[in-house]
């Protein structure tokens, strides 16, 4: 059956405004999930040894402090660089004791807190304690009331870990 001659064919409907925005948006969608997928593959490898550096930190805040000591305001500074694969980090927090600084530093060397790559006491220990320019320690009683603690150390990092390289 045909169409006579002199009816005009019906006109198709119009386009929504909102489906060609739903069909440029999937398009978008489309294109940029191969680049997300490209970019968490990249980070995986920090984010794994960030785990790992995370859960040593979590160890050292476990650890009973020393006798007289208070671990107080616990910042997780983590830095990490390395070089040809190897991972180097260093753990910051800050004491607060009376307690000289050699006692503490035997007390945080005997702990043989686990580190990133499971050895026991893999790393140096360091502390320091905060002085004005004049010398005179910063919150004004002793030397040993407040102290920085420094851990480094080394593990191997994950293949990808760019940090690391």
């Amino acid at each position: 059956m045909s169409i006579p001659p002199d009816l005009p064919t019906p006109a198709p409907p119009p386009e929504s405004r909102r489906s060609r925005t739903a069909r440029r948006i999937g398009c978008l969608a489309v294109a940029l999930v191969p680049l997300l997928l490209l970019a968490a593959i990249v980070k995986a490898p920090a984010w794994i040894d960030d785990h790992r550096l995370a859960r040593m930190v979590d160890r050292i805040q476990e650890y009973p402090p020393p006798a007289g000591a208070d671990l107080g305001y616990f910042d997780r500074h983590v830095e990490v660089s390395g070089d040809s694969g190897d991972c180097w980090y260093t753990i910051r927090f800050e004491l607060s004791t009376d307690r000289p600084i050699q006692e503490v530093l035997n007390h945080y060397r005997q702990a043989k807190i686990e580190d990133p790559d499971g050895d026991l006491g893999d790393y140096e220990l360091v502390a320091y304690t905060p002085f004005d320019e004049s010398g005179t320690p910063v919150d004004g009683t002793s030397a040993t009331n407040s102290m920085i603690l420094h851990l480094d150390g080394m593990y191997d990092g994950t293949w990808l870990d760019m940090r690391c390289y």
